[in-house]
């Protein structure tokens, strides 16, 4: 057995074997079954009584995460009594311009897909976003709204930002290092404040669903700091309850640095997962063993996961997550030059060597789909779990 392998399995059990004072993997079931409901049903009980739902979105790169975020958009209810979607990606200023995209009738799909990419071109502060499942999305957002008489409105609450108006690295770097960009968190709940004040109420109320990556949604300050996350501002401006936070699955088992990121509860949450057949539910957190559990993250003090996030939501197990970067045809030959104007402004202003275009282009333009986790851990991993099961 590779002594990495080896290594994360004797981690799991050393772990499991601390936990087990604790709450215990039939503990984690039981609340499955009495609490939970189908994630989508679950989103929408929320709304109920909520005004604003955040779903913290796992790994950018992830498309499978989507599949479930497209079946709340295509649900009736969305568009009857909610109505206006908002995105961490994108800058707020391409918000008319994604809308016109969205709402728009084109004779064919390749003329969609032209309009669709010269609209990507243009939406990011980033030479190109390219996280696939943007692609994804907005076709999805798209078809919604073509077979629906009531659409639905996206609200980008980016920072405020245009490839026209950056000519040199030095005016990158002056836009990275403003406070805009510094306090991204508050910016953004600014942003969807904003735009939020300014939506038409349905039924008499202005709802509104907002997709943000994990760390954002996150009802948290950074320790000794008086920098909110994205969901605490939220909560803070809106109301506690007013405001509820719901946090996907989180799949990465090893970090950016390759280190090690323990699966919650040293496995357990998975577990409990497997011994429901992985079928996809959602669940408040408070007064669960979910939600008992130290949240990972030690930046943010001592704090749970139920201090951290009001739901969770368990859509596919972490070896079935896709992580899918690039975007075929992005960098068309018209867009080359323009592309390769941003790649030298973006990596002066990072102080990084300047690739070539034969360098660069792969990097946005060929599609590269991957396990969601290390190729060297899922099935160990999965096994070590399962084993838990059989205990």
């Amino acid at each position: 057995m590779p002594k990495r392998i080896a290594s994360i399995l004797c981690f799991i059990c050393i772990a499991l074997s601390c936990h087990a004072q604790n709450s215990t993997l039939d503990d984690y079931v039981a609340s499955i079954k009495e609490r939970s409901c189908e994630p989508v049903d679950y989103i929408f009980n929320l709304f109920d009584h909520s005004d604003i739902v955040v779903i913290g979105e796992r790994d950018h790169r992830d498309t499978t995460q989507y599949e479930l975020i497209l079946d709340i958009l295509r649900d009736p209810r969305f568009a009857e009594k909610i109505g206006y979607v908002y995105t961490e990606v994108g800058c707020i200023n391409r918000t008319k311009d994604v809308n016109e995209l969205l709402r728009s009738r084109y004779k064919t799909d390749k003329s969609f897909n032209d309009a669709l990419y010269n609209y990507l071109r243009t939406e990011d502060f980033n030479p190109l976003w390219d996280k696939y499942n943007r692609v994804q999305f907005l076709r999805g957002l798209y078809e919604i709204n073509r077979n629906s008489k009531q659409k639905i409105t996206l609200g980008l609450t980016d920072c405020k930002f245009s490839w026209k108006k950056i000519k040199t690295a030095k005016e990158y770097s002056d836009f990275d290092d403003s406070p805009a960009c510094a306090y991204r968190d508050s910016t953004m709940c600014f942003h969807f404040a904003k735009m939020y004040a300014k939506q038409k109420p349905k039924n008499g109320k202005r709802k509104a669903l907002i997709i943000t990556n994990h760390p954002h949604a996150l009802n948290a300050t950074f320790e000794g700091k008086d920098y909110h996350r994205q969901g605490k501002w939220l909560k803070e401006q809106f109301g506690n309850d007013n405001v509820k936070i719901v946090m996907l699955n989180w799949a990465e088992y090893t970090n950016m640095n390759k280190q090690l990121t323990p699966l919650v509860a040293n496995g357990l949450w998975d577990a409990a997962f497997e011994v429901m057949g992985c079928k996809s539910f959602g669940m408040d957190m408070k007064g669960t063993p979910f939600g008992k559990i130290s949240y990972f993250n030690d930046r943010y003090g001592e704090m749970k996961w139920e201090d951290v996030a009001d739901g969770i939501i368990y859509y596919k197990p972490f070896y079935e997550t896709v992580l899918t970067i690039g975007i075929p045809g992005i960098v068309s030959a018209d867009f080359e030059e323009e592309f390769m104007r941003r790649i030298k402004i973006y990596f002066e202003a990072m102080d990084l060597a300047v690739p070539t275009l034969e360098e660069a282009k792969p990097a946005y333009d060929r599609f590269v789909s991957f396990p969601g986790t290390h190729p060297q851990t899922p099935q160990s991993v999965r096994d070590a779990i399962r084993g838990l099961i059989t205990k």
